[in-house]
């Protein structure tokens, strides 16, 4: 068997070691015809090669139906594989097979015609496995040790042209908790010819008790609520590149909330982390739309003056007409002084909202910017009432205040003193010439979250978008308590509101395992509501690495928002190194942190990290001021603050395991962007490669304790008593590992051979 099968062979190999009932993702390998002579025989049937495998066929088409009822769960796959080379192939058709998966059906369909294959146990598997890394020296293998197999021959595969495939299967997926995980293998990008293309995935999910939250860590996908008990979910692309895994997690719970817990602890003597997703029935959110009371502040400065300007407009009739019947509003508008619609907070009916629609259509754009009198208007209105209906505000501003109390401190301080009553804001920049730490210190200390609006991008849908959450309220004044279990390090920090249609990712840290009580307390309109949920929070789970990224995420862009509020200190700096050098998380500032980490030549992260480009010493050092943490604390107005709030922003709230590789967006920094250097996540450990070496990011300057030549039997024997093991050396032929308390590294030209 070729070198070629075993690459495929290794993609599903990790998928199975990371998610214990799923099926791998097929592929067709060719198998090329000998290469020798043959006698010419007249009217002979073609010849079946041997097996002599080549790439593998680039996949024209993937489509993939999943229908979950309860926890049965059956997946159709469709795909097109096409031929590119010249000539008739036989391909193989491999498809590993978890031993503990509970398959009630398997079948293949090849342009209509049921094709067996034959199926390996694991036991039968094991050996051909060792024997192929023996043999063809490749340790992609390793991963599928305890792994059945599925394999059949296709033939003919004519030249220049498609095959389909169709495969079908069940398997019975488990309820943790209220929460069910279904994973759907696409990490196939090392041994595809290319991207995908034409990849759909659409998936039914029915349940008798009713479905709350419905999450996806991995791809961004649509969501339609059919019923309370029936949810249809979708995925689809041009052009996909196959590198990570479709994984869907959906909650159930007889409720009106629901809270599930997810967790990871693949090392007991570790704290472990958790997320914590809290989410409403669709019962709740059927109920009658609640009132609200809400502010709505615009600017209208003169530089406000264009098209932003009508956009702004347009938005605000946007939420003057979705204001359900009992709500209020507050209308404010502000240039050198604040003027309003009203003095005080007026009931919406047809002759208000027609009076509030002619008032911004009269609005103009000129003076000055006097935010402090715009937002004091506004507090005092909403105060000003006994009302126990949710209450708002909306803000937005394109410019830093220049009119009435200009320092931004002063703003703030203001602010805390007439909102005891704990009124939500919520504020929108508009452009780059902004105070970005006034915008974001509004939002963030009473209870709302911040937003910015780049020239040329459509304020209207922006605002409009948030507008529709804030008038449907589910539950306000959140707050979670935790019994039985230690918890700490908590992001966000303050657990915001819950809106219709959305759902709160909470992430954690815990010491202490077991089975915890959760306490959910809250208002629904002016009642107050409590709740007790039940969560596991096991001693050892080496499964939802995720969580322990979007955690390490979240907590980078808290600890660079102390840095820029209250300045750098060495505590902070090493704890964001150390983070994202772990979890391998890349920003435009914790970027160049990790770069002053003091680690051995061969792991230093230095030339990897910086800008592509081939700095001079002098051009890196000036380069890497630009998004030095120093000059992060001193960043308050302009683009680059915006950038830097925005980035913040995406990593304080992320939701996903990924955060993004920032480029430089604004004029005044380089158009270079930064790289981060190869690297892989297995089981919660980040390896990165540095020379030729894959390295665990908690190997610090530690030598290693054993070193091992890879193919000899000690090490094959280390892999057959430590298992787990075999996942790390897959990476490659050399490796340095952090396993318990040892460093262990694997190399082909040197290291103990003999057990």
């Amino acid at each position: 068997m070729n070198k070629c099968l075993l690459m495929f062979l290794l993609v599903f190999s990790y998928l199975f070691m990371t998610a214990g009932e799923i099926l791998a993702d097929g592929m067709i390998f060719p198998i090329a015809p000998e290469e020798r002579m043959r006698p010419v025989i007249i009217f002979s049937p073609p010849v079946r090669p041997t097996e002599n495998f080549t790439v593998p066929l680039s996949v024209t088409k993937h489509h993939v139906k999943i229908s979950i009822s309860n926890l049965a769960a059956s997946t159709e796959v469709d795909q097109v594989f096409y031929n590119q080379e010249n000539r008739t192939i036989e391909g193989l058709y491999i498809f590993p097979l978890p031993t503990e998966a509970s398959i009630s059906g398997f079948a293949m369909d090849i342009e209509g015609k049921m094709t067996k294959g034959e199926l390996l146990d694991a036991d039968k598997a094991k050996k051909i496995y060792e024997d192929i890394v023996r043999q063809m020296r490749d340790p992609g293998l390793l991963e599928y040790m305890g792994k059945g197999l599925f394999k059949t021959r296709i033939y003919p595969i004519n030249s220049l042209s498609e095959k389909q495939v169709k495969l079908s299967y069940q398997q019975a997926l488990k309820m943790e908790g209220n929460l069910v995980r279904y994973v759907y293998p696409l990490d196939i990008d090392r041994y595809a010819t290319g991207p995908m293309k034409d990849v759909a995935i659409q998936g039914t999910i029915k349940s008798d008790v009713p479905i709350t939250s419905i999450y996806s860590p991995s791809h961004k996908i649509s969501i339609d609520r059919k019923s309370d008990k029936e949810v249809v979910i979708g995925f689809e692309t041009d052009s996909l590149k196959p590198e990570k895994d479709f994984v869907l997690y959906y909650a159930v719970s007889k409720k009106d909330l629901s809270v599930s817990v997810i967790s990871h602890r693949p090392d007991m003597s570790e704290d472990g982390t958790f997320m914590l997703m809290l989410a409403p029935t669709i019962k709740t959110q059927a109920k009658k739309t609640p009132a609200i009371d809400v502010a709505l502040v615009m600017d209208t400065s003169g530089s406000m003056a264009g098209q932003k300007f009508e956009q702004a407009k347009k938005a605000l009739e946007f939420c003057i007409n979705s204001l359900s019947e009992g709500s209020r509003f507050f209308l404010c508008n502000f240039s050198t002084e604040a003027n309003a619609y009203k003095p005080e907070l007026t009931e919406i009916n047809k002759d208000t909202r027609s009076g509030a629609l002619n008032f911004i259509k009269n609005l103009d754009a000129i003076g000055g910017t006097n935010i402090a009198e715009a937002i004091e208007l506004s507090i005092k209105a909403l105060n000003k009432n006994d009302s126990k209906n949710p209450r708002f505000i909306v803000f937005v501003t394109d410019g830093k205040p220049t009119a009435g109390i200009t320092e931004a401190d002063d703003i703030l301080k203001e602010v805390r003193k007439l909102n005891e009553s704990g009124i939500r804001i919520f504020s929108f920049g508009v452009g780059s010439n902004l105070n970005a730490t006034l915008i974001d210190s509004l939002a963030e200390e009473n209870g709302g979250v911040s937003d910015y609006v780049a020239e040329g991008e459509d304020m209207e849908i922006k605002i409009s978008s948030l507008f529709s959450k804030l008038t449907y309220p589910v539950l306000s004044d959140v707050d979670l308590q935790f019994a039985n279990v230690e918890v700490t390090q908590i992001y966000p920090r303050k657990v915001h509101d819950l809106f219709k249609d959305s759902n709160i990712l909470i992430l954690g840290r815990f010491s202490k395992p077991g089975s915890a009580l959760i306490t959910l307390t809250g208002r629904v309109k002016d009642e107050r509501v409590k709740l007790d949920f039940e969560a596991d929070f096991p001693a050892q789970e080496s499964e939802n690495a995720f969580v322990a990224k979007i955690w390490a995420t979240r907590k980078i862009g808290f600890l660079l928002d102390q840095i820029r509020k209250n300045g750098a200190d060495e505590e902070l700096k090493n704890e964001i190194i150390t983070l994202a050098k772990r979890f391998g998380i890349l920003t435009p500032y914790t970027s160049f942190l990790v770069l002053e980490d003091q680690s051995p030549e061969r792991i230093n992260l230095r030339q990897s990290m910086a800008p592509t480009g081939g700095f001079r010493d002098e051009e890196f050092k000036a380069e890497s001021q630009k998004y030095s943490v120093d000059r992060l604390q001193s960043l308050n107005e302009g683009a680059d603050a915006i950038g830097a709030s925005r980035e913040m922003n995406s990593l304080k709230f992320a939701v996903e395991p990924s955060a993004p590789s920032f480029a430089p967006h604004y004029p005044t920094q380089s158009r270079r962007s930064i790289k981060m250097p190869d690297f892989k996540e297995i089981n919660g450990k980040t390896f990165y490669l540095i020379d030729d070496i894959w390295v665990d990011s908690e190997v610090k300057d530690q030598k290693a304790n054993k070193t091992y030549r890879t193919w000899s039997d000690a090490y094959f024997a280390m892999i057959q008593n430590f298992p787990q093991l075999g996942k790390y050396f897959a990476l490659g032929e050399k490796v340095i590992v952090k396993f318990g308390k040892m460093i262990i590294e694997i190399n082909p030209e040197r290291g103990i051979e003999n057990p």
